[in-house]
């Protein structure tokens, strides 16, 4: 097999698609967003034996971390995402909402639990920013179709 050097342009991000739920009743959250974080964790075992030192994984545990700013109202983050608090959600997190899914563009897709999030954390005359929590049930999968 030959050598496959990475040469693809570093992706700057603008406007991702974060969906909770399915694609027609679901609630979009990029407009209450400004920063968006989808990592592994893997916890890992060391044993060690007469010959030498061996480090295993366990599974991955996907967490999607959005920075939110809080807002109320028929429209606002607290009256559609509250509801889904405590309850597993089907996602979808696409890299670049205006453009589809493609090899270029690979979605991230699942379910997740919404942890609780603060009503109000905000000092006065700011926005109430904090952490939206989905932990991603099992492993996600990342089509391009």
């Amino acid at each position: 097999m030959a050598v496959s050097p990475v040469t693809a342009a570093p992706f700057i991000i603008v406007k991702p698609k974060i969906l909770l739920g399915n694609i027609t009743t679901g609630v979009t959250i990029e407009c209450a967003a400004n920063q968006v974080d989808a990592s592994p964790e893997q916890d890992e075992n060391t044993y060690e034996t007469f010959c030498g030192t061996y480090t295993t994984y366990k599974p991955e545990k996907w967490v999607i971390t959005v920075t939110a700013l809080q807002s109320f109202g028929a429209a606002g983050l607290w009256t559609l995402v509250r509801p889904l608090v405590g309850t597993v959600t089907a996602f979808e997190l696409l890299p670049d909402t205006s453009v589809a899914r493609s090899v270029s563009n690979p979605a991230m897709v699942g379910n997740a639990l919404v942890k609780a999030f603060p009503f109000l954390t905000s000092p006065v005359g700011e926005p109430s920013e904090f952490e939206l929590v989905l932990a991603v049930q099992g492993v996600p999968t990342f089509p391009i179709t």
